[in-house]
C-alpha cells in the first residue's frame, strides 16, 4: 500500500477547453498512464490518470483527476478523485483521494476526516533547491469512534540534478528530487512505524512524474514507476 501510495507520486462546473498553467497545457479528457515496476525490473501494473475537470477559480487553474490502478492480471481497484490546484507559482496536490483509494474507504460504516493536506511543487524547479516539506494526517472512523491514525511526511526534499531520462513515453530533461518519507499510522492506539525514501524525476511542463523510485530505509530499491502514454 506504501508503494503504491508513493507513487501516486502529486468546486464549479468544468470549463470544456484547454487551461494553461505555468507552461502546460490541462484539458479534460486528457490521460496519462504510469506503469509500475518491483525492484526485479518485473511490471506489477499501471495507473492510469484522466483529467475530468479544468477550470478557472480566482487566479487559479482546479484540477479534478481520477485515478485507477489495475495490476498485471488487469484486476482493477475501485478508482478515486485526487486534486491539483495551479496557482501560477506552485501545484498543490491534495492527496486524501489517494488515501482513500489506497485504504479502500469505501464502507458506508467508515469514516475518514482529513487533517493535514499539503505537498507543493513550485513552478520552476532548479539543481539544489531545497522544497517545502509535504504532510498528511488522517483519522478513521467507525460510528464516530477513531479507530486508526494515519499520518505521513515528506521532509528533506531536495533538487539533486538534473538527468535526461527515457521512458515509453520519451526522452526528458528532467530534474531529480529526492525526499525521505516517514509512516507514523496508530490502529486501536498501537503504533506501526515505518521509514523509506524516494527519488522522483520531474520535469517542468507535465503534471506528472516522468519516473519514480522507492527505497528502504537501507537504501535498497523496492519498486519504480515509468510513464508510460501520455494522450
Amino acid at each position: 500500500m506504501k508503494l503504491l501510495l508513493i507513487s501516486l507520486l502529486l468546486l464549479q462546473p468544468a470549463f470544456s477547453f484547454a487551461q494553461s498553467c505555468m507552461g502546460f497545457t490541462i484539458k479534460p479528457g486528457m490521460t496519462y498512464e504510469l506503469s509500475t515496476f518491483n525492484a526485479k525490473d518485473k511490471p506489477t501494473g499501471r495507473i492510469r490518470y484522466h483529467i475530468d475537470n479544468a477550470k478557472t477559480q480566482g487566479n487559479n487553474t482546479i484540477m479534478d483527476i481520477t485515478a485507477q490502478f489495475t495490476d498485471e492480471a488487469g484486476r482493477s481497484k475501485t478508482p478515486y478523485t485526487i486534486h491539483y490546484t495551479c496557482t501560477g507559482t506552485e501545484i498543490q496536490a491534495d492527496l486524501s483521494g489517494v488515501m482513500q483509494g489506497m485504504t479502500g474507504m469505501n464502507s458506508r460504516d467508515m469514516e475518514m476526516t482529513v487533517k493535514t493536506n499539503r505537498l507543493v511543487y513550485p513552478a520552476k524547479l532548479s539543481v539544489g533547491a531545497s522544497l517545502s516539506d509535504g504532510q498528511m494526517d488522517v483519522d478513521m472512523a467507525n460510528g464516530g469512534n477513531v479507530m486508526m491514525t494515519m499520518s505521513m511526511a515528506m521532509t528533506n526534499r531536495k533538487v539533486d540534478g538534473q538527468e535526461s531520462i527515457t521512458t515509453p513515453a520519451g526522452t526528458f530533461n528532467a530534474y531529480k528530487i529526492t525526499s525521505d518519507v516517514a509512516f507514523d499510522n496508530r490502529a486501536m492506539g498501537i503504533p506501526i512505524r515505518s521509514t523509506m525514501k524516494t527519488v522522483s524525476y520531474r520535469t517542468n511542463d507535465l503534471l506528472f512524474d516522468v519516473k519514480s523510485e522507492t527505497y528502504n530505509k537501507n537504501g535498497k530499491l523496492m519498486g519504480y514507476t515509468l510513464l508510460s502514454k501520455i494522450n
